[in-house]
């Protein structure tokens, strides 16, 4: 249980933090249980936010992380964004968290290519016991390399917008999710490749200006049922139970 409050960052406290002060618990159990434990420090970078990752299987999360740790060729399941699953034999390198989720950087064996795994989509990884030579990452942030893997491919609702602030502010925003362009001194387009318009949606409302979104159809739909729900939440004569 501790191995997934740590990894899914539900407290404040730094991973690393977490998991010095766990070890000191847990330093009369059996090394086996500890060496798990320091897997996780060793190879999963800790994230600013403190928001869910979506963990919910910690026995692949640590298996993921041991391989990571040891070198280890793996072998697992994988399901695409559209429910297909696939074997996947790689090297795994490094477990990142970006954005809500945790990822797998590793080599693809079948691919001879680096490639980034959700870990929430991985199903019954198996340590094969086989030891490979670590490759130089593609990127020395490994945070900056899964952001810009993320925003490389294609989106369920790549959402555009206007927003009526300076591009500087905008970015500082939301300039992780997506990317901002300059109009003019006052405005700027704003494009976010999302997963769900529920999170585009709160990004562009977070940034406190007015803006208008031009598409994708189902992402208009969308604010437009936020605003309507909002609007109907401040009518005069309302109360609560």
């Amino acid at each position: 249980m501790g191995l997934k409050e740590i990894a899914s960052g539900l407290h404040p406290t730094s991973a690393d933090a977490a998991v010095s002060a766990m070890a000191k618990i847990v330093q009369v159990l059996p090394v086996r249980i500890r060496r798990r434990i320091d897997s996780l420090r060793g190879v999963t970078t800790p994230r600013a936010e403190r928001q869910r990752t979506g963990i919910t299987d910690v026995a692949t999360l640590t298996t993921v992380a041991l391989a990571c740790r040891d070198n280890e060729t793996l072998r697992l399941t994988y399901r695409t964004r559209d429910g297909r699953a696939a074997e996947r034999t790689v090297h795994p390198h490094r477990t990142v968290g970006v954005d809500h989720r945790l990822y797998l950087i590793a080599w693809d064996q079948d691919r001879a290519d680096w490639r980034v795994f959700r870990i929430d989509r991985i199903d019954n990884p198996i340590r094969s016991g086989r030891r490979f030579a670590p490759r130089e990452l593609p990127h020395p942030d490994p945070v900056e390399y899964v952001r810009a893997r993320i925003r490389s491919m294609p989106a369920r609702y790549p959402v555009r917008a206007t927003v009526q602030a300076p591009a500087e502010r905008v970015e500082r925003e939301v300039g992780r999710y997506g990317t901002v362009e300059r109009i003019d001194d006052t405005s700027c387009a704003v494009y976010i490749p999302a997963a769900a318009l529920d999170w585009a949606t709160f990004c562009l409302g977070a940034v406190e200006a007015p803006f208008v979104v031009h598409g994708p159809p189902e992402a208009v739909d969308y604010v437009r049922g936020w605003g309507e729900r909002l609007l109907a939440a401040t009518e005069s004569g309302t109360s609560c139970p």
